[in-house]
Order: C-alpha cells, then sequence, then structure tokens
C-alpha cells in the first residue's frame, strides 16, 4: 500500500512539474497586445496623476507632456514644475486602480536638471501605511518630475488556467504527503517554534529568516524591520540617539532618512503590540528607547 502511495506521489509531481514547466515557456512568449495595453494604461494614469498634481497645484494651463517610456517597465511622467509631493501618492495609486494595474511599483521624485534622486517609496508600503517617508516636508526644489518602475510583470490571462491546474496538482500532493507523513505522528501545534531563537518578554525572534513571535503567533518582517528590532534588542532599555541608530545599522544608504525610521519603529510597535512586556518609546530631543520587562518564569 506505502508503495502504491509512493509511485502516485511521485506521477503526480512530475505532471505538476511538466505542466508548470510548460506554463513557464507559455508565458515567457511576448504578447504585443498585451503589452500595448499596459503602455496605454500606464500613460492614462500618469496623464490623470499629472493633472491632478498641476490642479492642486493652481496650473490650469500648462500642457501636460507625454509620458515618456524609458524601458520595459519604467515610464517617465515630465512636469517639469513644483508640485506638493504629499498628494502624489494618495493620486497615483487611485490613477492605477482606475485603469486596473496590478503590478507594485517603484515611484522616484526627480529633480529636472540633473534627474537626481529627491524623494521616493513603493506603491506597496503606501497601502500598508499612509505615512510617506518625507511626507509634510517642505520641498525647496522648484522643478520636479516623476518616474515610475513596475516591480514585476503582470501574468498573462493566457496561462491562468495551466497555473490553476498545476497549483491544484502541487497541493493535491502536498496535502496527500502531509496526511501520509502524520498519520500515526501527533499533530504539531500551529505556535511550535525553532529552537534556535532570541527570547524577550513573552515574544521570540529569528533573525536571520526574518520571523518573530509574539505570545505564540507568527509574524514575518521585512529585512529593515528585522534590523531595527535586532538593534533595539541588543541596545534594550537604552536611549538612543536617532542619527546613531541610522549609522550603526543602515551607514551611508542615502535613500533611508530620519522619517523612515518613524515608519519602521511605527511598524515595530504594531507588529508587538499584543505583548505587554515590550514597549518602544520615544526619548523626546534624542530617539528611541525598548523597553523590556523580565520574562516570566512560565513564557
Amino acid at each position: 500500500m506505502i508503495a502504491t502511495f509512493k509511485y502516485l506521489a511521485l506521477l503526480l509531481g512530475l505532471s505538476a512539474l511538466v505542466i508548470l514547466g510548460g506554463s513557464a515557456v507559455w508565458q515567457s512568449k511576448p504578447n504585443p497586445d498585451e503589452d500595448a495595453l499596459l503602455a496605454e494604461n500606464i500613460n492614462l494614469a500618469l496623464r490623470y496623476t499629472g493633472d491632478r498634481l498641476l490642479d492642486l497645484a493652481g496650473d490650469t494651463q500648462s500642457t501636460i507632456q507625454p509620458v515618456q517610456r524609458l524601458s520595459e517597465h519604467t515610464w517617465l511622467l515630465k512636469l517639469e514644475r513644483h508640485f506638493e509631493y504629499d498628494s502624489l501618492p494618495p493620486i497615483l495609486h487611485r490613477a492605477m486602480l482606475r485603469h486596473r494595474i496590478p503590478n507594485d511599483y517603484n515611484v522616484a521624485v526627480l529633480r529636472c536638471r540633473d534627474e537626481e534622486l529627491m524623494l521616493g517609496y513603493v506603491g506597496s508600503e503606501y497601502v500598508i501605511d499612509p505615512n510617506v517617508p518625507c511626507g509634510g516636508r517642505d520641498q525647496a526644489v522648484a522643478c520636479l518630475n516623476v518616474k515610475i518602475t513596475l516591480l514585476e510583470k503582470a501574468i498573462s490571462k493566457r496561462s491562468d488556467g495551466l497555473w490553476h491546474l498545476a497549483l491544484g496538482l502541487c497541493l493535491g500532493l502536498g496535502s496527500a504527503f502531509f496526511f501520509w507523513k502524520n498519520r500515526q505522528k501527533p499533530v504539531r501545534e500551529s505556535s511550535s517554534m525553532p529552537a534556535h531563537l532570541s527570547a524577550f518578554s513573552q515574544s521570540h525572534f529569528d533573525f536571520p529568516n526574518q520571523k518573530v513571535w509574539v505570545k505564540g503567533q507568527e509574524k514575518d518582517l521585512t529585512l529593515r524591520e528585522a534590523q531595527l528590532l535586532n538593534y533595539f534588542l541588543n541596545h534594550a532599555n537604552q536611549a538612543l540617539e536617532r542619527e546613531q541608530i541610522l549609522q550603526d545599522i543602515w551607514g551611508d544608504e542615502d535613500l533611508l532618512i530620519g522619517r523612515s525610521l518613524d515608519v519602521f519603529v511605527s511598524r515595530l510597535r504594531k507588529l508587538l503590540r499584543e505583548d505587554e512586556g515590550i514597549r518602544i518609546g520615544s526619548v523626546h530631543g534624542v530617539g528611541y528607547r525598548m523597553e523590556l520587562k523580565p520574562r516570566s518564569s512560565n513564557v
């Protein structure tokens, strides 16, 4: 019986691999019609964005230049004037949804004369946290343009059926293997954690794999969130200067500025809020302090 199951599992696995490979080849074939439609939608979304930004700036006369396609996934909206940066994320997000552009995207605000990067953010980060880096600050640059880069290519609808079939086979194989593997074994609790984790308060931290368990609940971290949490834990109950935090963790990375640090601290607070023994407090005029209560013996 076990041998029969192994042969069946092998057959299902090979079938899934064949279908996945065929789907990848099918998807890799260029489709001029879909590319043209995507380019048209990007063009319309950016022109709408430019129109709204100029309106908010009190400019109802200037002509919006044609959107330039710099590469396969990158477009440039040349406004060549100052605009309200805080208004850009919600307007652009609305425009991308209106024209059904499913991709995540990078936004770079460039200075006109030399195309130096002045500001920027990632579309998905705005959806999670509307506090865009540098928002609310006065921008002295009088002439700005906007560059958009799609982060991943949209999946062609032609391959949806193949992907769904392959996914079904993989899920079926995985489920069969799971039940066979665990048919005589007790099921582990969902809160089980590796033994090598760092423990603090009522939480556990896996820095290399960017995961934290808060009261047994597993949560994923971004790289920057993991770096910041690791730094706070190594300097627990100490007042830390903002500039020193930025320098020690990220060095001379130009894109990371003080406002970004505030965003990452806010995210860590939300991730750890179920643990009453942790508090990341602001130290007026200095920076931050992570306060930890001692771990209780029953944790």
